[in-house]
């Protein structure tokens, strides 16, 4: 894992100088990203090159990166995080360190916007949703909510097609095209086999006494079949998140469920 930020790390600098989109304009209204509060619902994501010729997803809203405090109801402070993470997509899984931040068919390097998680659009895409979305989308919406935002938070007229561009596979022009074809999410073809959402769950709990006691909505269900209802998470992302975990259950800021510890 060291050895995969480490290319990262180079992937970034390389490119450092070709960087159009960044947190300097003047009187945008960038959500403060202390929470999903203002971000889009899902964004597409980019195929690249690293340096050495390696594929590699990008799936921010941004090019560049920067430091946002997140308050931890745990520790009662604000931690530092930087809002976009890099890691690896392996065997259909994309990780961070030991945490899962989402599933894509093909191994690659890939950098997120905190928030998110990667996944397939309807068309067999890779789109990043926002964690709290569970309706599937296709590129070409995921475009258009990533350009309404763009509009929606100030991005100057002149900066809107050359960001939007870094975006989007194609750019603007193909986003244009393909906006026409895009049906409504209520007639879009089913999701691939690979699971990208998950039913709605109001309650979740484990009993920590047993091994297989667990109730999601009230009703048990086996500790082998959690991956049906919620998405599989690490202790450190949930925290990063602003979540926290109880036996093998992660909740939100808000003690909602959001995730179970892969055993």
């Amino acid at each position: 894992m060291k050895r995969i930020l480490s290319i990262v790390l180079l992937i970034f600098c390389a490119n450092a100088n070709a960087v159009v989109d960044h947190y300097a304009w003047g009187a945008i209204a960038f959500p403060d990203e202390t929470s999903t509060n203002g971000l889009p619902e899902a964004i597409p994501c980019i195929a690249k090159k690293a340096f050495n010729g390696q594929p590699m997803l990008k799936c921010t809203w941004l090019e560049t990166a920067r430091d946002v405090l997140i308050w931890d109801a745990q520790r009662q402070l604000d931690v530092r995080y930087v809002n976009q993470v890099s890691g690896q997509c392996l065997r259909g899984k994309c990780r961070i360190s030991n945490a899962m931040v989402g599933e894509w068919n093909q191994d690659v390097l890939f950098t997120i916007s905190i928030w998110y998680r990667i996944g397939t659009s309807t068309d067999g895409k890779p789109v990043a949703y926002r964690i709290d979305t569970s309706r599937q989308v296709s590129y070409a919406e995921a475009g258009s909510l990533l350009y309404q935002f763009y509009l929606d938070i100030g991005v100057p007229d002149d900066q809107l097609v050359p960001t939007f561009n870094g975006r989007y596979d194609g750019g603007h022009a193909a986003w244009q095209a393909q906006k026409g074809g895009a049906k409504p999410a209520t007639q879009q073809s089913p999701a691939p086999s690979t699971q990208t959402e998950w039913p709605e769950v109001k309650t979740a709990w484990c009993n920590p006494r047993m091994d297989d006691d667990c109730y999601i909505n009230s009703k048990k269900v086996p500790i082998a079949e959690l991956g049906k209802w919620l998405p599989d998470i690490s202790e450190s992302n949930a925290d990063q998140l602003g979540g926290h975990c109880e036996t093998i259950l992660c909740f939100d800021k808000d003690d909602q469920p959001m995730g179970y510890l892969l055993q």
